[in-house]
């Protein structure tokens, strides 16, 4: 039995012996015969040692051997605790019980690919496919990929394997008015986002404009005093070269909005050719083996903000992922073709969240990871914050005659002078006064586009509630949260290379979706008839 982890180190864990810049781990039990082994964070692992954990003696300071301490004290059932705010993967090895568990989080922010075969007593994991991919003797066709919230136990006698579910989002229905999912959503947003600024590192945030990184954004850096820090508030957003993207219109006029903390944002750009030149690492580096063409248009944006992220000297970045998912608020693209009224219904939701570390979480968390190093922390993604939105009624989640009242009377309570109210507040209002005249359709005077905008802005219709209580108590301008927004891959130009992808991997197959698959065999040793095969859990 061999553990082993290779260290980003963010938080500095004072551990005795430990030669500057090498690994802490694995971590040894004092009182059991116990060691472990962890990747991620531990965001509220202080509030742990002061309180449940309150009678125990700690020899470091930071949050690995909090981990051990609650395996020390309830055994893997520790897991159950819904008060745990971390990513993470782990492996504890319990040579009393004879037992190895390996586990990851949910919803799956710290990936975990394993391959068994009882057979041979082979078990072998790792937090990225590239793991197994070094050893010849592992058929990456059978590696899997444990679903998040599960733990895997290994029986070291027996050699059997056996998949234990420890957590399941629970949806907190309420009967609220959206003022009051606001105001909760803001403290829980606020919470948050305080605890994911763990960590003796600069920490950066991902701003492209739209409400989902504007209202991160605000709170990460709320929650900094750039007074003891030795690093300035920054932010990046990233697009094609030569392309005229909205994400950086939007990304800059958001920016203007922290002017009063100093912020410093950054465009980055990588040429079209370039973009399409790096695709096949780009894909290797995804380690999605049941690849969607839809999924490998966003990893440029990870691919090229995390180099220049980390030549700026930081270490973690924070972004608004997981709200697409959590209020159903994704347009019809490639193979997500389920319209909006369906995605916004509590099924749909809890469905997509479930399934988010295939797509969103995989790219955010390996990419960056690989390409910076870079760890990527998401406030959304905090189960209470996931738990709290899953449950929000789709009534609140689509434009109607009486949400656009609602929204009138909030801009006119809270907007102030219209001469403050930016570019997009003004037709916006024009347009919800026009709406209601309309008797709740679509008015006349307005182009296609403005019409999708509205629609796209009562999508998340909660959010931006979260962000007036945010405006009322704080420096953030009103007029930004009125800034709805296209997918990234198509704001920052990405997904108007299709044609110039088909054109240069001809040779690899006739659509985008054929060339993608190609390449993923290429890279993970995968047989011919891996994409035929119905998916098993883990793929």
């Amino acid at each position: 039995m061999v553990l082993g982890s290779r260290r980003h180190l963010v938080k500095d864990s004072g551990k005795a012996g430990v030669p500057e810049g090498q690994s802490d781990q694995p971590y040894d039990s004092g009182v059991r015969p116990v060691s472990l082994v962890f990747n991620g964070e531990f965001f509220n692992f202080a509030e742990h040692k002061t309180h449940h954990l309150a009678g125990s003696s700690f020899t470091t300071t930071g949050d690995t051997e909090v981990f051990l301490k609650l395996y020390e004290a309830d055994g893997i059932d520790f897991l159950k605790r819904r008060d745990i705010d971390a990513m993470f993967a782990l492996g504890i090895l319990d040579r009393d019980q004879r037992k190895l568990y390996v586990t990851r989080d949910w919803p799956g922010r710290v990936p975990l690919f394993y391959y068994y075969d009882r057979e041979s007593r082979t078990f072998l994991f790792s937090s990225q496919l590239s793991g197994l991919l070094t050893l010849d003797r592992v058929d990456l066709n059978e590696a899997q990929e444990l679903v998040p919230g599960h733990y895997l136990t290994l029986d070291l006698d027996t050699f059997e394997l056996k998949t234990t579910c420890f957590y399941k989002a629970e949806p907190i229905k309420k009967n609220q008015e959206i003022l009051e999912i606001g105001r909760e959503l803001h403290q829980l947003l606020q919470r948050s986002a305080r605890n994911r600024t763990m960590g003796d590192v600069p920490i950066c945030t991902m701003l492209s404009g739209g409400i989902d990184s504007l209202m991160t954004t605000y709170y990460v850096l709320s929650n900094i005093d750039f007074g003891n820090v030795s690093y300035e508030p920054t932010s990046y957003v990233f697009s094609v070269e030569g392309f005229d993207s909205p994400d950086i219109h939007r990304a800059r006029a958001a920016a203007e909005g922290f002017r009063e903390i100093g912020l410093v944002h950054k465009e980055i750009h990588a040429t079209a050719e370039q973009l399409v030149d790096d695709l096949p690492d780009i894909i290797r580096l995804f380690e999605m083996r049941n690849i969607k063409a839809l999924s490998v248009y966003p990893l440029p944006i990870y691919y090229y903000l995390a180099p220049a992220m980390r030549a700026d000297g930081f270490k973690v970045t924070i972004g608004g992922h997981g709200v697409d998912e959590l209020l159903g608020a994704y347009d019809s693209w490639k193979e997500l073709k389920t319209p909006h009224k369906v995605q916004s219904g509590h099924a749909a939701r809890l469905l997509f969240i479930n399934n988010i570390w295939e797509n969103m979480m995989r790219r955010a968390s390996i990419i960056f990871m690989e390409r910076g190093p870079i760890e990527a922390r998401f406030p959304f993604l905090r189960p209470g914050v996931c738990e709290y939105l899953l449950g929000v009624d789709p009534q609140w989640l689509s434009i109607s005659s009486r949400n656009a009242e609602l929204m009138l009377e909030l801009i006119s309570q809270r907007a102030g002078p219209r001469d403050n109210w930016g570019l997009q507040l003004p037709w916006v209002h024009d347009y919800l006064v026009a709406y209601v005249d309309a008797g709740g359709t679509r008015p006349d005077g307005f182009d296609e586009a403005q019409h999708t905008d509205v629609e796209k802005l009562f999508w998340k219709f909660p959010l931006m509630v979260a962000g007036m209580h945010a405006a009322a108590e704080s420096f953030l301008p009103f007029h930004l949260l009125f800034n709805a927004k296209l997918r990234g891959q198509h704001g920052a130009g990405i997904s108007a290379l299709e044609h110039r992808i088909v054109e240069k991997y001809a040779d690899l197959g006739g659509s985008d979706i054929e060339i993608f698959r190609a390449m993923t065999a290429k890279a993970f040793r995968l047989r011919d008839d891996w994409f035929a095969k119905p998916a098993r859990p883990g793929r």
